[in-house]
């Protein structure tokens, strides 16, 4: 029997709609993945770019330098995750690179790339710091592999990886006249030599002899009472 119920036909049920309670917390938003960022410090052009090529396609953020001295720029702007570096660098040997990243405490991993493939390369690599040495030509999905595992290897490191906090507060070029007698000429081939110049790109950026540079820099090293250029950046960032 039909319903004739007082008001008609019977009305569609209302849809019930969850709504928040008030002063309930809004849902945040998701935060946004990791994405690791590779340094990668190589000069010939086809293998970097079959490098960059290879590795944005696996997801990862990379930064190219073609020379040591860009290279040690980069590592403070950039803050990679991982560097993967070439020992045969025009301006400057590979391992130079490495040692000056190891004497500022810098920790970020790094993975040797070289067609050296002599068992002493190899060793000296590793003895001076590097986490992983792989010779030319090489397979991209080994390459690979080892770069995520280095990566995997540094997330669960005690401390993160990357360029450390300064001990002190970095001295201002008026404190480096006054506390170490250093001209203004040559507070300005200090600031070079941390960025990692080498003594011919000292001389360009100043417009000098590269014979001038190579004195400025003798003066510099002996007022600053250091034979190691690693140690003028250190001192430069305030770790006295």
């Amino acid at each position: 029997m039909a319903d004739h119920r007082a008001g008609g036909a019977r009305r569609a049920p209302r849809a019930i709609v969850d709504r928040p309670r008030p002063g309930a917390a809004s849902a945040l938003p998701e935060a946004a993945p990791f994405v690791p960022r590779i340094l990668l410090i190589e000069d010939t052009s086809e293998i970097a770019e079959a490098l960059q090529d290879h590795l944005q396609r696996k997801g990862y953020q990379t930064a190219l330098a073609t020379r040591a001295a860009q290279a040690m720029s980069l590592v403070h702007s950039e803050r990679p995750d991982l560097i993967v570096l070439d020992l045969g660098l025009p301006d400057r040997d590979g391992y130079t690179v490495l040692e000056q990243l190891r004497a500022r405490d810098i920790r970020t991993p790094v993975l040797i790339l070289s067609a050296r493939r002599e068992e002493g390369d190899k060793v000296r690599g590793l003895q001076l710091g590097a986490d992983d040495y792989v010779t030319k030509p090489f397979g991209a999905m080994e390459l690979l592999a080892r770069i995520a595992a280095l990566l995997r290897r540094a997330a669960h490191a005690p401390a993160a990886a990357g360029a450390p906090a300064p001990t002190g507060a970095a001295p201002s070029d008026a404190e480096l006249r006054s506390r170490y007698g250093l001209t203004a000429r040559q507070v300005e081939v200090a600031r070079l030599l941390a960025d990692g110049c080498s003594n011919s790109e000292v001389a360009e950026r100043l417009g000098v002899t590269e014979n001038t540079a190579r004195n400025h820099t003798e003066q510099v090293m002996k007022k600053l009472e250091t034979s190691r250029r690693a140690r003028v950046g250190a001192i430069l960032r305030g770790a006295t």
